[in-house]
Formats: structure tokens, C-alpha cells, sequence
């Protein structure tokens, strides 16, 4: 594939901020939660809106990352919208 042919990567989001451990799971439990119940979140800031509705096939990446001193673990998800399991079925 050349470099004209490739999808534009669009940032929608970019935050960071330190928090407590106690802090970080809470985030992480809402969002958890409302996957959970609804099949989405969604992130504001401001004005902004971004709503996060992951479609039902999921490619998840987990990782785990030590460089010194500092320790860094992310945990990423992957979907194409509209994209459905796919079952098998013999008819």
C-alpha cells in the first residue's frame, strides 16, 4: 500500500492527568460500567462530545512496559465500526 492510499489518522482525543490510584479505577469502572449496560460512553471536555461505542468484534492489546524507573501499562482496543461477529452456521 503507498502512502496515498492510506487512511488519515485523526486524533479525537489526547488527555492526560495525574491521578490516585483510587482516582484511575474509578475511571476505568465507569467506563467498564457503561460498556457494560449501555454498549458505549462517551468523553466530554468542554464542548467536545466523543461518543465510544465499540462495535461487537474487538481486537484487544495489552501491554506491559518498564523503561528505569517508570513503570506503564496500557491496555488498547481495536474495532471497525458496523463490523458484527460473524457466526459459522450449517444449514
Amino acid at each position: 500500500m503507498n502512502e496515498q492510499n492510506r487512511p488519515t489518522k485523526q486524533v479525537l482525543i489526547d488527555y492526560e492527568e495525574r491521578q490516585s490510584l483510587e482516582q484511575a479505577t474509578a475511571l476505568l469502572e465507569t467506563i467498564v460500567a457503561k460498556l457494560k449496560e449501555q454498549g458505549k460512553f462517551t468523553f466530554k471536555q468542554g464542548e467536545t462530545e466523543i461518543e465510544i461505542q465499540p462495535s461487537g468484534q474487538i481486537q484487544t492489546e495489552i501491554k506491559y512496559e518498564v523503561k528505569g524507573d517508570k513503570h506503564s501499562f496500557e491496555i488498547e482496543l481495536e474495532w471497525i465500526p458496523g463490523q458484527a461477529d460473524q457466526k459459522m452456521e450449517i444449514l
